[in-house]
Parts: structure tokens; sequence; C-alpha cells
């Protein structure tokens, strides 16, 4: 008896998401199921045709709560400490080595050059509006963003609506 394996989540913030139409998704839509909207802790930019969401750096600060000296840490919650996230989709893939391979491509993402990347795959925890977590693969934006700008709506997709044309 196989063993069967455990489902590819997919975390998209861009072009990838529902409503957004563009050519490439026509190759792996047949393969994409939608789970439900997310979001993630992070800051979008305006890359150009298209969003980079970036990791944000964690803050750390440190307290004194006053009565033993023990120093308390602040800031590793989400949205109550300031920190940015950003809204999207969370996808199921239905066949992993095929999907992940042209989303690579298509993310400017090659694992043997990681560094020079566009865009760096990685894991993350993201919560579903039901409340269920799920590890899915997000990709990060790996070039500076000196220049870029920020996309603070949280959402690309109002961004979208209300970008004005360059």
């Amino acid at each position: 008896m196989s063993k069967k394996a455990n489902p590819y989540y997919l975390f998209v913030y861009g072009t990838l998401r529902q409503g957004v139409s563009v050519p490439f998704k026509k190759k792996i839509e047949e393969e994409m199921e939608f789970v439900g909207k997310s979001q993630i802790t992070g800051k979008l930019y305006d890359i150009g045709d298209y969003p980079g969401a970036v990791k944000e750096k964690e803050k750390q600060k440190t307290e004194t709560d006053g009565r033993d000296n023990t120093r308390v840490v602040l800031g590793k919650q989400k949205t109550e400490t300031g920190r940015s996230v950003i809204k999207g989709e969370v996808i199921k893939i239905n066949n992993p080595r095929k999907v992940m391979a042209l989303l690579d491509e298509y993310e400017g993402y090659n694992p043997k050059k990681a560094k020079t990347s566009e865009y760096l795959r990685e894991k993350e925890q993201v919560k579903l509006e039901d409340g269920k977590e799920v590890e899915a693969w997000v990709y990060w934006y790996n070039l500076p963003v000196e220049g870029k700008r920020r996309i603070r709506h949280r959402d690309y997709l109002d961004y979208l609506k209300k970008k004005k044309p360059a």
C-alpha cells in the first residue's frame, strides 16, 4: 500500500491570484485548487508588472517588566505589533513536480543560483481564514527594493485598482 503524499500548498499574493489574468496561468490552472484566503507577514513592493514580497526582519524589542527585572521579548505577534501583512490566497498544487518547475521558471527562481535569483522559494506557516494552518511555499523577492514603490494597501489586487498609470 502506498503512502499518500502530503499536499503541496502555495501562498500567492500577486499575478497568480484569482481575478488576475496572465497567460502563464493557463499552463498550470488545471493543476491548481483554490483553498482559501490568507495573509503572511512581510512588505509588498511594486516591481513593475508584478509585486514582490519581502520578509520583514524580526524586530525584537526588550523591556523590563518592573517587578523583577525580567526581560520581556516583544514584537513576535503579527498585526498587533504593527508588523506588515500581505493578503493573498492559498492554492493546492496537484502535480507538484510539474507545477513547481514551471513556477520556479516563471518567478525567476533557480535553486542552483539562489543568491542571484529574482525570487527565493521558501516554506512558511500560513493561517487560513477558517483558522486552519498549513505549510505553504512562498516566493520572496530577492533583489534590492531601493527605488521600488512600497504597496501599503497590503493587497496587490486593491493596489492595482487604485494605481495611477506611470
